[in-house]
């Protein structure tokens, strides 16, 4: 479970600040410098693949979708289909769950 930015993005930076697990950079160069992986299909700005957790263990909806003033821009990326995406989210995978754990968030899954 993962999200991308699209090419549809107008680089205001709005979610930058808005992610807990710093999964998003101004730029691939910058992301993949720090050891992260970026899939393909992203803008200028993008969300590295290894931190997204769609802002399990934060929050009950992407942080970045939701500060996002371009409809659409943070998506689920279709390279990582295990979670249920944005518009389904009921149910946690078992991927994201120990995703969150390993990067800190002490969530527990109650569902």
């Amino acid at each position: 479970m993962s999200l991308l930015i699209t090419t549809e993005c107008i680089s205001c930076g709005a979610c930058v600040p808005e992610c807990p697990n710093e999964a998003i950079f101004e730029s691939r160069s910058d992301a993949e410098a720090k050891g992260n992986h970026v899939g393909e299909g992203q803008g200028d700005y993008v969300i590295t693949n290894d931190r997204c957790t769609e802002c399990v263990g934060h929050f009950d909806e992407p942080q970045c979708s939701a500060v996002c003033p371009v409809d659409n821009c943070c998506i689920s990326d279709p390279a990582y289909p295990e979670g249920q995406g944005l518009e389904r989210r009921p149910k946690l995978t078992s991927v994201t769950i120990r995703r969150a754990r390993r990067l800190g968030h002490g969530f527990v899954n109650h569902g």
